[in-house]
């Protein structure tokens, strides 16, 4: 068994296998038909619990649609031990025919067998096209398909509309270059010396929000990725890394228009949040769910008048393109469904991931739980078009989002990326320094996959 298999077979090792729940005849009876098992992280009352009443919701119609039982298995446990009891019913050879799988999880899984290619349903499913692009990407492994992703998160800039007024920036703002971020976070400063112009995320203390919300939608901006897909191997250096780097100097060193003690501090994440919602970070690079959560009007960092308050832009690449088109950058987590490889009726299986991904009953979804629409016919919906901010952040950056390499070896890449990014936004090193010490651990990783 490989490395990555052994790696996903290890994790949980004290949770108990679920059986496949297939059903067994009793004697002297006719056969039943034999049940499709899906099994997800949703249940009622509890872990996204309008997700499994959603499910109880369609499944019943699915079955009569497609003519056979679909059975429903909720788990409703931390993430990490739903992921360690896919893997270790799937090494046993039972589990239940569909998962709901996290897509960072896709490659590992793929990696050690423990996925069902879609490529055949898949190329000839007509829903396929409505799908952006980089959507199906994200489904995608080493030149196959193994899941369709059902709703993804994106990254962009928010921003406090009165501060940027305040400092002469006329709104809409959308700035089509680092240069115009670094500009609009100059006026600020020079105008309003209590506020901190800029947060991108750096350092340990911020965890895998620095790499994912803040170092990669920078890299990323300069055309560069943690890891080459093609050559499958870890990128221990490139311009666009140096680039990426040298954009953190500038903000955290030379220009000194984000807070480099901030990202050191403890509990850093949690104060920066409270620190926009108090209006004392003007313009922070997160995510969809940092504006559909943590600072909703009624959420943890809640802002009453959110809408009227904060504006958001699209992350641009590092230099404005001839025609700008094209010119956003993003990076998406999300979920969707897998066929386990001991599934005994793929075909059925797929039936049922396609029935539960038509325009209305994802719909339907969207209206228990909104979420960014991974289909453009979703997106163009009327409810939906009804929350601006979902329909014009789906449309603008779902054809461009990427996402993580979801690989065994990404946690401490990772948290190198975190290292690299605190010892140039604290000083501790310069951008060589710091670059040379990121480079001698990722070869490092990558030796001992």
């Amino acid at each position: 068994m490989g490395r990555r298999a052994l790696a996903l077979a290890g994790l949980g090792c004290a949770l108990l296998l679920l059986g496949s729940g297939s059903s067994c005849k009793e004697r002297g009876e006719a056969p039943a038909p034999q049940a499709i098992t899906l099994m997800g992280n949703a249940v009622k009352g509890g872990i996204n619990s309008q997700v499994a009443e959603w499910y109880e919701e369609v499944l019943p119609e699915v079955e009569r649609e497609l003519g056979f039982p679909v059975r429903y298995q909720s788990a409703g446990i931390p993430d990490q031990d739903f992921k360690a009891r896919a893997a270790l019913d799937i090494k046993s050879g039972k589990g239940p025919d569909i998962l709901d799988l996290d897509q960072f999880w896709i490659p590992e899984f793929a990696e050690a067998g423990f996925l069902l290619p879609l490529d055949s349903y898949y190329q000839a499913w007509p829903d396929r096209d409505q799908y952006y692009q980089g959507v199906q990407k994200m489904g995608q492994y080493a030149g196959h398909t193994y899941t369709v992703v059902w709703n993804a998160d994106l990254r962009l800039l928010f921003f406090h509309q009165p501060i940027l007024l305040a400092a002469g920036i006329p709104l809409p703002w959308q700035p089509r270059s680092w240069g115009d971020i670094i500009a609009a976070a100059k006026k600020i400063k020079a105008s309003q010396p209590g506020v901190t112009p800029l947060q991108v995320d750096a350092g340990v203390e911020m965890g895998e929000a620095t790499t994912m919300q803040g170092f990669y939608m920078v890299l990323l901006g300069a055309g560069g990725r943690l890891y080459d897909p093609e050559g499958r191997q870890w990128i221990a250096s490139s311009p666009a890394l140096r680039q990426a780097a040298e954009f953190y100097r500038r903000i955290y060193q030379k220009d000194k228009l984000a807070d480099a003690e901030l990202q050191v501090s403890a509990k850093a994440r949690d104060k920066s949040f409270e620190r926009f919602q108090k209006g004392r970070i003007a313009i922070y690079l997160e995510s969809t769910w940092f504006y559909n959560s943590v600072i909703e009007p009624t959420g943890t960092w809640g802002i009453p008048d959110r809408d009227q308050r904060i504006g958001w832009a699209y992350m641009p690449r590092e230099t404005a393109g001839e025609t700008g088109a094209m010119n956003w950058v993003s990076i998406s987590g999300g979920d969707g469904l897998v066929i386990n490889p001991n599934c005994s009726q793929p075909e059925r299986a797929w039936k049922v991931i396609a029935a539960l991904n038509t325009l209305d009953r994802q719909a339907r979804l969207f209206a228990k739980k909104p979420f960014t629409p991974t289909r453009r016919d979703l997106a163009a919906l009327p409810q939906v078009r009804k929350n601006r901010f979902i329909a014009e952040t789906a449309e603008a950056l779902m054809p461009v989002t990427t996402s993580r390499p979801g690989l065994p070896e990404y946690q401490e890449i990772s948290f190198q990326v975190q290292l690299l990014t605190e010892r140039i936004a604290t000083g501790q090193m310069s951008v060589d320094q710091a670059l040379e010490a990121y480079a001698h651990e990722v070869k490092q990783v990558a030796r001992h996959p």
